[in-house]
């Protein structure tokens, strides 16, 4: 700390800077200011050498009271603030008009220096900014370019569902109506070929013939008899038997049945006979 001393010498000096030849108000202002620092110090001393003398004449006897603690704690307190204010340069305060033009002046360049520094980096934060800023509005421009066209997509899917199954369904009558019109076609093509090339038998064109050596007579080739199945309708009851019943799909070989016929499907591979009982036949599996 300080002393009277050290005061005296300071306002000596400022007393005869005052007297110089050049002499200005920044100068007055220091030397107003500096008188008031030693005001504040000598007053700084005087609470300082007040606290020394409570503390010296307390003694150890009161080391254990609270006002004393709190006294000394404040102490501290001060200290750190005087340490602060040493280490701090001193800020000019005066009433002197000039003088106070004269500082605001100094502080406003100072601030425009500093200004001045600062507006390059400004310019450059303010170019990255606005680069950020038109990056970033040309991505909302396509996030809601693709919000629009999944919302026009999302409403036309009940649409679109709609029609696909309308759509679907009319393609399988289509279809239906096609299959349907091929076997219609298909079949009559069958039964105008089978009544071309393989036509029923007629009556009157043949009697009765005996098998090979002498023997009874085969009725079963008597052409005379009129109930014997065209081939159409032979190979259409083995259709409907294969289709109706595809877990047996063999038919009775019938009287009706011309042999002749029957003979021919089974040389053709488009019948064939039951393995265990030779009086049966059916439609042989195209499909395997």
């Amino acid at each position: 700390m300080g002393t009277p001393v050290d005061c005296d010498r300071v306002s000596s000096i400022s007393t005869s800077m005052g007297n110089s030849p050049d002499w200005t108000p920044l100068a007055s202002a220091q030397c107003e200011m500096k008188q008031e620092c030693v005001e504040v110090w000598r007053d700084v001393n005087m609470v300082q050498q007040s606290l020394d003398e409570e503390t010296a004449g307390a003694g150890p006897a009161d080391s254990h009271c609270p006002l004393l603690a709190v006294s000394r704690a404040k102490q501290l307190q001060l200290q750190a603030q005087v340490e602060v204010l040493e280490s701090q340069q001193p800020q000019l305060m005066s009433t002197h008009k000039k003088v106070i033009e004269a500082v605001l002046v100094n502080l406003l360049q100072e601030s425009l220096e500093q200004l001045a520094e600062l507006l390059p980096a400004m310019k450059v934060q303010q170019k990255e900014l606005s680069a950020s800023l038109e990056l970033e509005e040309q991505l909302l421009e396509q996030r809601q370019e693709i919000g629009r066209m999944l919302e026009s997509r999302l409403a036309e899917v009940p649409e679109a569902q709609e029609t696909s199954v309308d759509s679907r369904v009319k393609t399988f009558r289509r279809k239906i109506k096609a299959a349907e019109q091929f076997h219609g076609n298909l079949v009559q093509s069958l039964a105008e070929f089978l009544d071309t090339h393989f036509p029923p038998p007629q009556p009157g064109k043949g009697k009765g013939r005996r098998r090979h050596g002498s023997g009874p007579v085969d009725r079963t080739l008597d052409v005379d008899d009129p109930q014997w199945e065209t081939l159409n309708n032979m190979i259409e009851t083995l259709i409907c038997k294969s289709m109706d019943s595809p877990h047996d799909p063999y038919i009775p070989m019938e009287p009706r049945y011309w042999p002749p016929y029957v003979e021919m499907l089974l040389r053709c591979g488009i019948a064939q006979r039951h393995p265990e009982d030779s009086g049966r036949f059916k439609l042989a599996p195209f499909d395997l």
